[in-house]
């Protein structure tokens, strides 16, 4: 049977990256639940609250069955229920579909990754829920008016094809208008942009160490600095730019979150910022649209790379499953 064949790294991985994902995303979600007003986006956050408990416990039960150990995680000693209010209901919203569409993405990678039949089954349920919980956080909106749509583009009368290499030019001279594809991808990292910037103000806001509120505020300003880039791209080729999320932060100092929790929630949205990047490279034909993402990437990068250093220099970085260290075992 499956059960009886060992994980393998892929799985493991996954699982673990599950594991730390949900248990840090409860306490958020309990905090939302304690501070959110309007009744048809606490149901949202009750079903994504009570989908991320469901799975926590799924996942503790196969690492005791595995015998591996359960990883420390987060709980509610990283997060203050008492404290004001610091996102707006509306953010709260953003903040789930943001969570969902990630899930989509990491689920839909573990399923392809797993070979073992019951890890294929869990995160088919998994990329159900997360699929679920997205179709109903992004029907909502659009039920308040408040879904960011992208732009319209005009119906081609025939299929053309590309005729000289001008399509590729973009440094110099007049620039083509930008593809469906270039938009997708400059409108989903914008609006991803919109999400951290606003998350990593209110982090600042409220970080009692010194070091850790100048990195939150360090990604407020490369999350300006993106968004400059792409509502440029946007702007050029007369299209609009979608509104920012800043006053959805309200102006509370109190402490809410554990900087431990806030900087895994800081690691993980750079993490996510840096796949897209990649993928928006890959995908953009235009060269100076590559250009602008290519620095991005570095840019982005170097924060990762601080960010995992400051949680190793506080003792918050957990140590994910890794392979064995041949040359020590036969030292």
């Amino acid at each position: 049977m499956s059960e009886h064949i060992r994980l393998t790294a892929t799985e493991i991985g996954s699982l673990w990256s599950s594991y730390m994902t949900e248990s840090a995303s409860i306490p958020m979600l309990k905090y939302f639940l304690a501070k959110v007003e309007d009744s048809e986006i606490k149901s949202i956050i009750k079903l994504t609250l009570t989908t991320s408990q469901n799975h926590l416990m799924e996942l503790e039960t196969i690492f005791k069955r595995e015998d591996f150990p359960i990883p420390i995680g987060f709980s509610l000693e990283d997060v203050n229920l008492n404290a004001p209010r610091l996102f707006s209901d509306t953010y709260f919203l953003y903040f789930i579909r943001s969570l969902s569409k990630a899930g989509i993405a990491s689920n839909g990678a573990a399923i392809s990754a797993a070979a073992r039949e019951d890890i294929r089954k869990l995160y088919n349920k998994y990329l159900t829920d997360a699929v679920a919980i997205e179709d109903a956080t992004k029907q909502l909106l659009l039920n308040k008016g408040i879904f960011v749509r992208p732009p319209h583009l005009p119906t081609p009368k025939e299929p053309e094809l590309i005729k000289n290499e001008n399509f590729l030019k973009g440094w110099l001279g007049e620039r083509r208008p930008l593809t469906a594809e270039e938009i997708t991808h400059i409108y989903m990292n914008y609006t991803n942009n919109i999400h951290g910037k606003s998350l990593l103000l209110g982090f600042a806001q409220t970080s009692q160490i010194e070091k850790v509120r100048k990195h939150f505020l360090r990604g407020v300003e490369l999350s300006k600095s993106i968004l400059s880039a792409l509502q440029t791209l946007l702007e050029e080729s007369n299209l609009p730019a979608p509104m920012t999320w800043d006053a959805e932060v309200t102006d509370v100092t109190v402490p809410v979150f554990s900087d431990k929790l806030m900087m895994f929630q800081t690691n993980t949205i750079t993490a996510i910022s840096l796949a897209n990047i990649g993928g928006s490279i890959a995908l953009s034909f235009r060269r100076d649209i590559a250009a602008k993402y290519s620095k991005q990437l570095a840019n982005v990068g170097l924060y990762a790379e601080d960010g995992a250093e400051l949680m190793i220099h506080n003792g918050w970085l957990e140590l994910p499953p890794i392979s064995a260290n041949r040359k020590n075992l036969i030292k």
